[in-house]
This record gives C-alpha cells, structure tokens and sequence, in this order.
C-alpha cells in the first residue's frame, strides 16, 4: 500500500512508525516544513514545503494562527496536486493536524481516508491556567474540530488526552493508541552505566537526580522542582543534579516578565544553591539521555494535565524511581506507592520530601522502578506500532474496496 504521513517537523510523532510500515513492504511519502537532514528509511521518500512567511503584524491573537493554518495548508496541497499529476496516490493519509496541514487534502484526494493526530482539546486548565474563559483557545480547537470533521478516525496515545475531546468526536472513530517506546533494546536498566560531567563521574554509586523537559518551563513544574533543591542539597552533600531542557518559550505562558524561567529562578534561589553539583545539561541526542535515565536515583516528572512526555515513559522503561505530579497525565501511568510517588505538582516541599525518603530508602527505590519498568513494557512499541500499522491498512483496504 501507499501512505502519505504528514508532520511539518517529520517524523515528529512518526518516528518509529515509518520504519515499522516500510519493514512491511509500503511505500511512503512524508512531507515536512524542516530542513534538517533525515536519516534515509526504505520505501520511503520526503517532500519539502518552505516555513510560511510571518503572519502581516496587522493580524493580532487568535488571526495569526489561522493564517500560518491555511499557508501551511496551501503548501501541502500544492505538493500533494504535484504527486497527483505524477500518477502517485495514496491508499491512507496519516497527519498530526496541530498545524493545519491537513486542511487542503480533501480537495486534492476527496476518497482517501485521513487518520489525524491532534493530540489534545485545549481547555485553560491544560496549560496551568484558570478556567475563566471557555474561548480562551477557541481558535486552536476550531483547527482541531475542522480537521477531525474531514477525518476516517484519529489517534491519541492517553485516555486522558482521549476524553480532552467533546462528546461529538467521542465515537468508534476515536483510537487510543500509544506510540510507543523501545523498552526492550533502549529504554532499558543499566547499571553499569557511566559517564563524565564537567570533569565529574556519573555512575549509580553517585546520588542523582534527573529532570527531563523539552523546555524549562512551568507548566512541566520546572520552578517547583529548583524550589525543592535548596533543602535536598542541604541533606544530601554528595546529590549531583542532572536537568535536561532549553530555555526556548514552551507550551505553556511564560514568566510574565519576558524573561527563561531558568534566569528567574537562578537569580531567586541566588545564594541557596551549590550549582557546581548542578548540571544543565540542555537538549542533548536521544542516547545520552538513555544514559543519563539510567543512572538516575530518582527522577522527577511534574506536569499541569497536559499531554505525557515520551521521557516519563522512557525513564519507567530504565527502571528509574519517579516523583511524579498528582492527577494527569501522570496517574494514568504511575499509581502512588506502586510505580512511584505522586505530590502535588507546585508543592516544593512536598517533592522535596519525597525525593529525600526515596534517597534514604534504597530497597523502596528499586521495588518502585522494577514496578515502573513492568508498567512501561505495557507501551513498548511491539505492541502499539502493529496497532497503529493495522488501523491505517484497514483504512487504505477500505479505500481499496470502493
């Protein structure tokens, strides 16, 4: 079969799926706005459509984002209008619909069915804030409501991002589906892992402490974990800090005063914090945060219930002992006092007080991370990659039959 996946930073969502459908012999086409060079995949070929130009500065608020939707969407429609003309046509679409690239597509293939991806229904609560306004993000639903209205079906890897949804789009067409981690080859315990940091050895005989973020944010609990680590320095002399994350603006609001988090909080906690055992460590290649997952002595994962990091599961898959934040997404994954601990996400002393009962109990430490690690194989991608695999071949075969 022939499938076209859409992301306009490709593979994005897609990573260990396009792979996995060309090992089963389809032929692909992806199609991105990134320039970044791509590791080549069999079967499988990338189009390119320029970044669209900045939104004309009379445009304000919630206009912007439908306007780079709908020059994202011409883009992609002038390219599939292309793949037409050559005589190429797909028997499925899949396309994460975040940006509104799949807007043009019913135009250029009406009988192709679509499987999008849109991650989430925003609500003010999402991103940490407070629910006084249900139009608060009425135009980045109305991208979602549109797209799914053109779709076969759409995927969301949690329930709690499933249930995001209105009750409309709560039908058979809606799949739970993860995508998935390798936690049989990758995500895996080691501890025999080490590594250097600043002229320092990492190893497990050295108390550490990780925290992965995309961006150094609040909204991922960013300024409530450095609010703990004044105290957890103070009981544990020898506790080195690994933090993973830039300074780039994230999904959440910024600091009202414009300026990274990181600088706030640094500046705040100015006199309180021994920073030669504290690492940041910024965004660093997909194997060494492995590494640093493996060797971690607890790991922190705080979140306003927003979508689920792909580093929590990974970092269950290592076998870590996790604090997380209470409600979703991460009780979807962690039980407290099974797979973890759970605090609230803005009590700084109540992490605090977690991480230094797990420091000093060891034997809790590793029956929480060999939980973790059971409950993380429940997402391993040779289970959830044939299931997303089998869902677009019954929509291409559905194609097909008409």
């Amino acid at each position: 079969m022939r499938f076209l996946l859409i992301h306009q930073n490709f593979p994005g969502q897609f990573r260990q799926l396009v792979p996995f459908l060309s090992q089963r012999g389809h032929e692909l086409v992806g199609i991105c706005s990134h320039q970044r060079p791509l590791a080549e995949i069999a079967n499988t070929r990338v189009l390119r459509y320029p970044e669209p130009a900045p939104a004309p500065p009379e445009l304000q608020g919630r206009s912007r984002l439908w306007h780079e939707a709908l020059a994202r969407a011409e883009a992609v429609a002038r390219l599939c209008t292309e793949l037409k003309q050559q005589g190429w046509h797909p028997d499925g679409i899949a396309v994460h619909c975040g940006w509104g690239e799949s807007l043009g597509l019913q135009e250029i293939w009406p009988d192709v069915p679509q499987i999008v991806w849109p991650e989430l229904w925003m609500r003010p609560e999402h991103l940490g804030l407070q629910p006084t306004d249900p139009l608060v993000h009425l135009e980045r639903n109305l991208l979602t409501r549109t797209a799914l209205s053109m779709a076969k079906a759409w995927v969301l890897p949690t329930q709690h991002q499933a249930r995001s949804l209105p009750p409309c789009f709560q039908d058979q067409r809606l799949h739970v589906i993860h995508e998935g981690i390798d936690a049989k080859t990758t995500a895996i315990p080691n501890a025999q892992m080490a590594f250097e940091v600043r002229g320092s050895r990492i190893d497990r005989t050295v108390p550490t402490l990780t925290l992965v973020n995309r961006q150094l944010e609040q909204l991922r609990g960013f300024d409530t974990f450095m609010h703990s680590l004044p105290q957890l320095q103070k009981r544990h002399p020898r506790l080195r800090v690994l933090i993973v994350g830039d300074n780039e603006s994230g999904y959440g609001p910024g600091h009202p005063s414009g300026r990274a988090l990181k600088e706030v909080m640094l500046e705040e906690l100015s006199g309180q914090l021994d920073l030669g055992r504290i690492h940041f460590l910024g965004r660093i290649p997909h194997p060494h945060l492995i590494s640093l997952l493996q060797v971690s002595s607890v790991h922190v994962y705080l979140s306003s219930p927003f979508i689920l990091g792909w580093s929590l599961l990974e970092a269950m898959a290592c076998g870590c002992c996790i604090v997380g934040s209470t409600g979703a997404p991460v009780n979807e994954v962690i039980e407290h006092g099974v797979e973890g601990l759970l605090v609230p996400g803005r009590d700084a002393n109540a992490l605090a007080q977690a991480v230094d009962q797990l420091l000093n109990h060891p034997e809790l430490r590793q029956r929480l991370g060999k939980a973790a690690r059971q409950r993380a194989l429940l997402y391993d991608q040779r289970l959830t990659l044939p299931a997303l695999a089998a869902l677009l071949e019954q929509s291409g075969r559905s194609k097909q039959a008409t």
